[in-house]
């Protein structure tokens, strides 16, 4: 397992060392990968998955399972201690681990093979309140949070977006349809939750939103569409320039993270168009 000690941030990056180790994997990781993959013992697994600041070897995620396998070097050195400290991160986001050795997967594949299957079948110790999931606990001290989301039927064409209450289930607020795109939505529906925030005073909350973009436009203040500038786009430009500048004068902030749909499933903000 991969870890990139300085976080989510770095998500390109992980991406990238996840792709390198699929395409070249070890012999054993290519011999257990034949046996997991197809739902063999059952239930799906993904190999070099990310898992916050981590590359998992192989995961089931339906199960909160991760196989590690571990060659010479983290014997070596300090790695043993890096590696308790990457079990320990990972169960606090609610994963079990379970490790073998390359000899282990080479020489002794039955006994691996059982010994994951047995995993699969035992339920989860892990208190459901160390789950990483917004639904519950977990959300780094927030005692609230919204989810945001947009839909445009075309792109360009009729776009709108809303806010959801996580924990009530109500909808925030809607906006649209006005003539724009998806992005645009996004990134409006996020500034639109933190000035609504700012005004009601609500501090202890968190933004969802599924949109890399959108997060990284409220992060750099500026909406940066490449959507033509017309008269029958000209109020959404007004309104995007008004966004732009609350967010540039208005140091109010909470945190704003990503919505892991691969993990939770459809953000709740969803139109349900897809």
């Amino acid at each position: 397992m991969y870890v990139y000690e300085t976080g989510n941030e770095n998500y390109d990056l992980l991406k990238e060392f996840a792709e390198h180790n699929r395409k070249y994997p070890t012999e054993a990781e290519s011999i257990l990968w034949s046996l997991l993959r197809n739902k063999y013992l059952g239930d799906k697994f993904r190999r070099q998955h990310i898992i916050g600041n981590y590359i998992a070897d192989f995961v089931c995620l339906h199960n909160k399972l991760i196989i590690e396998i571990d060659g010479g070097y983290h014997f070596a050195g300090n790695q043993i201690v890096k590696d308790e400290e990457r079990t320990e991160g990972l169960e606090e986001l609610g994963f079990r681990i379970v490790r073998f050795t390359n000899d282990e997967v080479l020489f002794d594949t039955n006994r691996v093979i059982n010994e994951i299957h047995e995993a699969m079948n035992t339920p989860s110790q892990t208190p459901t309140t160390q789950s990483p999931s917004p639904f519950g606990e977990g959300r780094g001290g927030a005692s609230g949070a919204w989810a945001v989301d947009a839909a445009c039927s075309g792109n360009p064409g009729p776009m709108e977006y809303q806010a959801i209450d996580l924990q009530t289930g109500a909808r925030v607020f809607h906006f649209g349809p006005m003539h724009g795109t998806n992005n645009i939505g996004e990134f409006l529906a996020i500034v639109h939750a933190l000035a609504l925030m700012e005004k009601q005073g609500i501090r202890d909350h968190v933004i969802y939103s599924d949109s890399r973009n959108a997060i990284i436009w409220v992060q750099k203040m500026q909406c940066k569409t490449k959507l033509e500038r017309t008269p029958q786009t000209e109020q959404l430009y007004q309104i995007i320039y008004r966004a732009e500048m609350w967010l540039r004068t208005h140091p109010f902030r909470v945190p704003i993270l990503k919505w892991d749909t691969q993990n939770w499933g459809e953000i709740p903000a969803d139109f349900g168009r897809k």
